[in-house]
């Protein structure tokens, strides 16, 4: 850690997952994090509770406080690459996790394909499974948010209202520096939300990160997982905030020159390999087409020069391989666990990037 960065970390928590938040914290001694309890630990589970309590935990000596709540899982390098990224963009709030069915995510996969190491985040929330405020924004939070009244409130979304409120968007690193390990959340969302899990993960192998930015273009395309359907997030890049979404993705690409009528042709001629015999009779048309809508839409409006979508790295494949899964976990969960599906998925998405991509060119 650098004499110009001194980053202070509290892990937060709840009685009954105490012993979590104990071994997260001896897992990261560089940051030597203090463990912070829900302070109210006998009414109902609340994240905007506790998460003010860890934020009220930074210390005096600190230029930024990291939280992390009790089911993160740290990634290798996570402290030099966090002090590098921070080192280059101090009065930015940076999350260290996005899961794989968010327009963030998309964000993300856009970044591992232009080699950037930070992504805005699009979404009506904050990623708070790991995020680092300046320390002054952190003070100033805790000033400005009370959790009286809105225990039922989660911390991503008072954040991102808090974030708006002051100009700021928070950036995502790329790749993610912690990973969501609990399919079960102490508020309950973990049966309704599905398995969360992050667009992409930093390795021991991975060099040290890119501090470039990738800003958002107006609309980042992403499957929500709520009715598995191609939607898209909408940025107002002026004000850096969330503003909505786009459900009819027919429609919105055709506005930007992909008629639906090509897109059919070219999915149902897909269709007619092997694999795509092998999907539609897993999943149906319908959940394909979905699928196959996004992924043109992720080439179609990336933000990135044309070479940028031809020349792919592996990471960028594992990223984009997650958008599927993402997307699909709460109406077909078993494709989390089939090989062989999985692949045919990749195979799916790749065609329709392909076609995104010529339809890109062909506009230029």
């Amino acid at each position: 850690m650098s004499a110009s960065v001194q980053i202070s970390c509290a892990v937060m928590t709840h009685p009954r997952r105490a012993e979590a938040a104990r071994r997260l914290a001896e897992s990261l001694p560089e940051l030597a994090p203090a463990v912070v309890v829900d302070p109210h630990p006998e009414g109902p589970p609340s994240t905007l509770r506790t998460s003010l309590a860890a934020w009220a935990a930074v210390p005096e000596w600190a230029t930024h406080h990291l939280v992390l709540q009790d089911d993160a899982e740290p990634r290798p390098g996570l402290v030099e690459a966090l002090t590098a990224l921070v080192g280059a963009h101090p009065k930015e709030p940076l999350t260290l996790f996005c899961e794989w069915g968010s327009a963030t995510a998309t964000m993300a996969r856009w970044a591992t394909l232009g080699g950037y190491g930070l992504a805005e985040c699009v979404d009506q929330y904050v990623p708070t499974v790991g995020i680092l405020l300046p320390a002054a924004t952190a003070r100033e939070l805790v000033a400005a948010v009370s959790p009286e009244g809105q225990e039922e409130e989660p911390d991503d979304e008072a954040l991102a209202r808090f974030l708006e409120r002051t100009g700021r968007a928070a950036l995502v690193t790329v790749p993610n520096l912690v990973e969501h390990d609990g399919d079960l959340s102490l508020v309950g969302n973990g049966h309704r939300m599905g398995v969360r899990r992050s667009v992409l993960l930093r390795r021991k192998t991975d060099p040290p990160p890119d501090t470039r930015v990738l800003r958002a273009p107006p609309l980042v395309p992403f499957v929500s997982w709520r009715r598995a359907r191609a939607s898209a997030a909408v940025w107002d890049a002026d004000r850096r905030r969330h503003s909505g979404h786009r459900s009819h993705m027919r429609t919105t690409l055709a506005e930007t020159g992909v008629p639906h009528a090509d897109l059919v042709r070219e999915l149902d001629g897909w269709l007619s390999s092997a694999p795509g015999r092998r999907l539609e009779g897993a999943l149906g048309y319908g959940l394909l087409h979905e699928l196959w809508l996004t992924s043109t839409a992720v080439a179609a409006w990336a933000p990135l020069p044309e070479e940028a979508l031809s020349d792919v790295s592996p990471s960028a494949r594992k990223a984009m391989d997650t958008l599927a899964p993402g997307g699909l976990r709460t109406v077909v969960p078993q494709i989390l666990n089939s090989p062989g599906t999985s692949q045919d998925l990749s195979d799916l998405l790749w065609s329709a990037f392909d076609y995104g991509t010529r339809t890109r060119a062909a506009a230029d």
